[in-house]
């Protein structure tokens, strides 16, 4: 995007399910804090090589471009879909972080029933997604960054059953 940030904090993925979390920081900031404070699993070795294993195979399986192909496959699927079901308002995202509006049928009001039930049924169908947004009812979709083009086909069309099966006749 053309932007050099100043600072980058990051957790969970970096350790994918063990407690480690990171700073980065240009090197003057870093050098104008003092490190007065310890943590009590600060620097623990499992963590730590479980973080570099898991930047190891990002890396060396190109996560970050198979995140950008996979999402847009997936995004394409649900605007698709959202032709065909007037429940779904939006379809945002970035990557694989993807973002599902529903709204009532015939509006635009936020639709946080239905959404729980589609979260219900696409559970029935062995599709886990999240919810939020202020008014929750947007379904969060955030496969690993590992998702193949079959995984992600499989999981459009637990979304479109698990849809199709909340809402009313």
């Amino acid at each position: 995007h053309g932007i050099v940030p100043d600072m980058l904090t990051f957790a969970k993925g970096l350790g994918n399910g063990l407690a480690i979390a990171g700073v980065v920081a240009r090197a003057e900031l870093m050098e104008s804090l003092q490190a007065n404070s310890i943590s009590t699993f600060g620097g623990n070795p499992l963590a730590t090589a479980g973080a570099l294993a898991n930047l190891g195979y990002l890396l060396e399986h190109d996560l970050q471009s198979n995140a950008h192909k996979v999402g847009q496959q997936l995004q394409d699927g649900l605007h698709h879909l959202s032709d065909e079901v007037e429940e779904i308002g939006e379809v945002r995202g970035k990557g694989l972080m993807i973002g599902v509006e529903l709204v009532e049928r015939g509006g635009n009001a936020p639709a946080a029933a239905l959404t729980g039930r589609v979260m219900g049924a696409a559970r029935e169908h062995g599709l886990l997604v999240g919810k939020g947004g202020l008014y929750g009812n947007v379904l969060r979709i955030a496969p690993p960054l590992s998702l193949t083009e079959e995984e992600a086909e499989a999981g459009l069309s637990m979304m479109r059953d698990a849809i199709t099966d909340a809402l009313p006749d």
